[in-house]
């Protein structure tokens, strides 16, 4: 008797292959996805607890090793604590809104406005009793659900106009 030998279709194996490998790229995405799910919501407690005034939040906000890079520089979590308090003081009644919120992975980049009226001395500046709006972003790195490093950039110079001590665009000054 002679046995006909079974041609195999390649494709038969290839297809639930390929299947399987989309299955498990789609099952650790669904995986970064709740981890971006958790960061942002711990960001936005962040802009909550300030809008509270509420500055216990930072204890559990922080991962260790904390560093923020912006305007005031370099700080660990001690320091940017002291700068969230003289922020806090020398602008009252201050109000975050989250414009934009955007997490991917162990990142949430948030674009925010914030509204407050300067009652205290700032950078110098003897209190003015006005009111400014500030524009900013920060981008925020998490591990393990607490941000371990964040980098910051806000319109200083729109708030130094408002404040009356920078010349308005255009404002006709003279460069020394």
């Amino acid at each position: 008797m002679v046995r006909k030998q079974a041609t195999v279709n390649p494709a038969r194996f290839l297809v639930p292959l390929i299947a399987l490998a989309l299955v498990s790229a789609c099952a650790r995405g669904s995986g970064r996805d709740t981890a971006s799910r958790k960061n942002l919501a711990v960001a936005r407690g962040y802009v909550e607890a300030m809008n509270r005034g509420d500055a216990s939040y930072l204890d559990d906000y922080f991962g260790p090793g904390y560093v923020y890079h912006g305007v005031m520089g370099e700080l660990d979590a001690d320091g940017f604590e002291a700068m969230h308090a003289m922020v806090l003081a020398d602008f009252q009644h201050m109000r975050i809104t989250a414009d934009d919120m955007i997490a991917s992975g162990n990142e949430v980049v948030t674009r925010w406005t914030t509204h407050g009226k300067q009652e205290g001395p700032f950078q110098g500046i003897a209190p003015t009793g006005k009111e400014v709006t500030i524009h900013g972003i920060i981008i925020s790195r998490f591990v393990d659900g607490k941000v371990v490093e964040a980098w910051e950039q806000l319109d200083f110079l729109g708030m130094w106009r408002q404040l009356g001590v920078a010349e308005p665009a255009g404002g006709g000054g003279t460069p020394d």
